[in-house]
């Protein structure tokens, strides 16, 4: 009779296990308040009720990952030993921005299960954010050798860029090219360090405008790739063709097909060229008559990002002739005129590169307007960011006989100028 008796109360014992407690069951249908409200209680509460709380505070929102942490340890406290646990931990850990602490907890998941991928993905980005890059590369690399997932492999490129290994990261790219799926977001974001790497670094622009090219296949209407493909055309040497895609954008926007903010700036870059010191930026204006007549400027950038020059220049109807057009041309802080046999990119170009001697200079009010703030002092080792012909460093010398110019500008409105 004993044994049965016995045998009866371990079946029962085992049935209210198997069934979990009241505030498990409350967690299968996602009564997250509810289960909150056993908090004050959670010093008296098993260790899973505990764990079952801590998870119900993180599925709040906004998360409350201070009430969650101080649960896992309830139940850390009371022995419970479970790689969940300290997975969850790690997250609330996370939140609160204690990354070492998140970083012992899963290593302590590391423990019960080796090379798990979840938990390696959690620890490598942990040790990217924290800037351990070697750490967070050699973590990647080890999910790389286990799973062939495509965070990993990105992630090593995204590194290497960063510690300045670009050879390296050169055929990591050029792997994970072939790796991931055409057209996808992996794929996208690796041909778009492509395009960085082979411009910026290697300067290998075939390179870095094929990716450009395939981007676009896939992307036909993203400005930043129509106006990367632009300047590449333009390194190359492709002038025709860079006529045609900067075309192409005044055509968008008469047509009201790019971004609100292009409008809102008026202009858009054309061409950029690395210095010894900086980069040189050109832009566009879309309509020069709000914009003091500027149809092309041209700014020279340090390399930390100052800007010590600036050339600009618009179109206007000569006096004499109204069927001709002229450069409204100002270098650095003297202005001139010269005829605009092209009024293109090209010609613009062609203007930076004539001689002061060579145009005709304007007095306005008998006073030169004074752009001195677009100046870099003498002797500045950034001068080599301008050209002999280009350095707005002195006034130029007025001529006997000045050309006083006041005809009105253009409108260019539609740009067919």
């Amino acid at each position: 009779m004993k044994t049965k008796v016995l045998v009866f109360l371990l079946l029962c014992n085992h049935l209210s296990s198997g069934q979990g407690s009241y505030i498990s069951r409350l967690w299968n249908t996602k009564s997250y308040e509810q289960i909150t409200a056993y908090a004050p209680s959670g010093s008296s509460l098993s260790a899973r009720d505990n764990m079952t709380i801590g998870r119900a505070f993180m599925s709040l929102q906004p998360l409350q990952a201070q009430q969650a942490l101080q649960h896992y340890d309830f139940a850390i406290a009371k022995r419970m030993n479970s790689e969940d646990l300290y997975f969850f931990r790690a997250e609330s850990n996370y939140e609160l921005g204690r990354l070492n602490a998140a970083l012992i907890d899963l290593d302590k998941c590391l423990e019960y299960r080796k090379d798990h991928q979840k938990y390696l993905l959690f620890k490598a980005s942990i040790q990217y954010e924290m800037g351990a890059k070697d750490a967070a590369y050699k973590t990647y690399f080890n999910l790389c050798e286990l799973y062939d997932k495509q965070t990993p492999f990105f992630m090593l490129v995204v590194i290497n860029l960063e510690r300045e290994m670009y050879n390296k990261a050169r055929q990591q790219i050029k792997d994970n090219m072939l790796r991931f799926e055409r057209g996808q977001d992996f794929w996208r974001l690796t041909a778009e360090q492509q395009v960085r790497l082979e411009w910026h670094v290697f300067k290998d622009y075939s390179v870095a405008l094929k990716a450009q090219e395939s981007l676009l296949s896939y992307k036909p209407d993203k400005v930043p790739y129509l106006i990367n493909r632009l300047s590449l055309y333009r390194l190359q040497g492709s002038d025709s063709l860079g006529q045609w895609a900067e075309n192409d954008l005044q055509s968008r926007y008469n047509t009201n097909k790019l971004p609100v903010d292009l409008y809102k700036k008026g202009s858009i870059k054309v061409g950029e060229y690395i210095r010894t010191n900086g980069t040189v930026e050109d832009y566009r204006t879309f309509r020069p008559n709000l914009f003091g007549n500027t149809k092309y400027s041209r700014f020279y950038i340090s390399s930390s990002g100052v800007i010590l020059g600036k050339h600009w220049a618009g179109l206007v109807l000569d006096s004499k002739d109204s069927t001709a057009l002229l450069w409204d041309f100002h270098r650095g802080d003297a202005h001139f005129i010269a005829v605009a046999s092209d009024t293109s990119y090209s010609g613009f170009i062609q203007l930076l590169e004539t001689p002061d001697s060579s145009l005709s200079f304007v007095i306005e009010g008998n006073t030169i307007t004074d752009s001195s703030e677009f100046i870099p002092s003498k002797g500045s080792p950034s001068d080599s960011l301008f050209r002999s012909n280009e350095t707005p460093l002195q006034k130029s010398p007025v001529k006997k006989e000045p050309v006083i110019y006041t005809t009105p500008v253009l409108d260019v409105k539609r740009d067919t100028i």
